[in-house]
């Protein structure tokens, strides 16, 4: 009897022994919480006044931020972990990784762990930067792309200001990437901002309540100044939580989609979350459609947690945090309906450090833009469209490499009525402007055309637009064949090119629209009537320009009788 119980004595203290060296790997009792402490509420106000009294030099100008679902070319995380290492191994798999830790003894602790839990350790590279917490989200880099096409990173006064080695790290963060980095005079927090690449972003009005040296103009301002946004997004936190990060039930997951939370209708959250669904409904987005709005479930009171907002897009790929909750597989499911084309890979909750509904992978993690990303931007044409003498495309390629287009591989790919896939080549329009004309295929009344573009460059990359291309393209149908049964309104536009003026000569002018080759409108004039008005074109950049025309009668120009 005496040797059995020895024996199990043992045993339990063997256990013991193994938990704990489990569980250093994790920062299972962490010096900070997710959320500030009424300390760190307390400086808030001296963060703001220190950010607004800050000289900084904002990037050159065209500032584009990048999104998430741009092209990436790592992921960062922190180590002693806040994951699980099985989400380590998934993205080792696809993706550098670079692991923030604090000395050489945590680099060995984390490299003997990695390498016994089959992570590619070809794909791990550790950074001793000195790092308060595991939420890289909140206190990692922001990506733009300045106006000199270079990466660069936007860094902000982080929102914890107990924290001083988090906020600090991006320094050297940016250093080890090789990359400018700018000092943006706001006080702010990852997992409260998302982009969508084409100048819109959103955040909660945690932003305004943390800079009260800031008017909301002002922070609009500097916004658009190191960002380039102009559409800034600023909504209630539906929950009302202790965190408002955006990220705990909202998530761009493209130009105009994006995924919000949804409540039970019992929930006394549920008119928040429905108004925030509206207003995302409501607005249009730079393509000029509405958002497509992905509804998602959230259980406020569960034991298990629903985070499926809290989800990180790196490429193709989609790590959805889940947590055995009876929502998981339904959770999935939207991702793959909204998200057509991507591998979609659960990654349940670790039982030292589990997913919390305000707290989960996306704060834990932070994406790396890909520094020679090949890029590519484009105003497509969607929903119904009328066909006429000219539909051509506009695509804006860029190789933030350095490296030569590969010309016969701007491509064009297309589809009508579902048929076969056919492609074309893109014409060059400009420098770094490509256009495909629809006009050339012959389209009728309510064809539907899928299309999407394709571009590669001499360093290898390959890139498409929409992202995922094919399985998720772009689609317009026809709506009307041909020019109304009206007298012709004849014009003759000259000089072109110009340099300082351009005059359009017609019949009764009324107004004259003016859009760039991306579809951004640049200019527009009107008239009472006049046969002959002038526009100035000294401040337009080098490039193509199209007129849209319309005399008195609203009729838009439909023969040319000069060039």
């Amino acid at each position: 009897m005496k040797k059995l119980l020895s024996l199990s004595i043992v045993m339990m203290l063997f256990s013991a022994v193994v938990a704990q060296n489990e569980a250093q790997h994790y920062d299972i009792h962490p010096k900070f919480t997710h959320h500030a402490s009424p300390e760190e509420k307390m400086m808030i106000p001296y963060l703001s006044q220190q950010a607004h009294l800050r000289d900084g030099q904002a990037p050159m100008a065209p500032v584009t931020a990048v999104a998430e679902f741009q092209p990436m070319s790592g992921v960062m995380i922190a180590y002693p972990l806040g994951i699980p290492v099985t989400l380590v191994r998934e993205l080792s798999q696809i993706i550098p990784v670079k692991v923030l830790v604090n000395n050489n003894s945590e680099k060995n602790e984390a490299q003997n762990y990695f390498s016994s839990n089959q992570v590619n350790m070809g794909n791990i590279e550790f950074w001793i930067i000195y790092h308060d917490s595991y939420w890289v989200r909140d206190y990692g880099p922001w990506f733009i792309i300045d106006g000199q096409d270079s990466l660069a990173v936007v860094d902000f006064t982080y929102n914890r200001p107990a924290r001083p080695n988090d906020d600090a790290s991006m320094i050297q963060v940016a250093n080890n990437l090789n990359l400018t980095r700018y000092d943006m005079p706001m006080v702010h927090t990852g997992g409260n901002y998302m982009a969508d690449g084409y100048g819109t972003a959103a955040s909660t009005m945690l932003v305004e309540q943390e800079n009260p040296y800031e008017t909301t103009a002002s922070l609009l301002q500097i916004a658009s100044d190191y960002l380039g946004i102009d559409q800034y997004i600023l909504t209630i936190d539906p929950p009302g939580d202790y965190i408002a990060h955006i990220d705990c039930w909202g998530k761009f997951l493209d130009v105009d989609k994006v995924l919000i939370g949804q409540v039970p209708s019992s929930d006394p959250h549920y008119g928040n979350y429905e108004s925030v669904a509206q207003l995302f409904a409501n607005t249009v987005t730079p393509w000029g459609n509405h958002y497509q709005v992905f509804r998602i479930p959230i259980d406020l009171n569960a034991s298990n947690a629903t985070p499926y907002t809290n989800s990180l897009i790196l490429n193709d790929h989609v790590f959805v945090p889940i947590t055995g909750n009876v929502h998981d597989q339904e959770a999935i499911t939207i991702y793959q309906q909204a998200m057509p084309g991507y591998t979609i890979v659960p990654i349940m909750k670790n039982p030292e450090t589990p997913w919390l509904s305000t707290d989960a992978l996306h704060c834990r993690t932070h994406e790396l833009a890909d520094k020679g990303m090949l890029y590519l931007k484009h105003y497509p044409l969607l929903g119904s469209q009328s066909l006429s003498e000219e539909m051509t495309v506009m695509v804006n390629i860029k190789a933030l490499s350095g490296a030569n287009l590969v010309t016969d591989s701007l491509l064009i790919f297309y589809r009508i009525n579902d048929g076969e896939w056919q492609s074309s080549p893109l014409v060059e329009l400009n420098a770094n402007e490509y256009g495909f004309d629809f006009a050339t295929l012959n389209l009728q009344n309510n064809d539907e055309v899928q299309y999407y573009l394709f571009a590669k460059d001499e360093s290898g990359r390959r890139e498409k637009h929409p992202y995922i291309g094919a399985a998720d393209p772009h689609v317009f149908t026809i709506s009307g064949v041909g020019v109304p049964d009206v007298e012709p309104m004849y014009v003759c536009v000259f000089p072109n090119p110009a340099t300082d003026y351009v005059t359009v000569q017609g019949e009764n002018l009324s107004d004259i629209t003016v859009y760039n080759a991306m579809g951004q409108m640049v200019d527009r004039v009107s008239s009472e009537g006049n046969n002959v008005m002038t526009l100035s074109c000294q401040s337009w950049s080098k490039g193509v320009y199209y007129l849209n025309i319309r005399d008195r009668q609203q009729r838009t120009v439909v023969r040319k009788v000069c060039k």
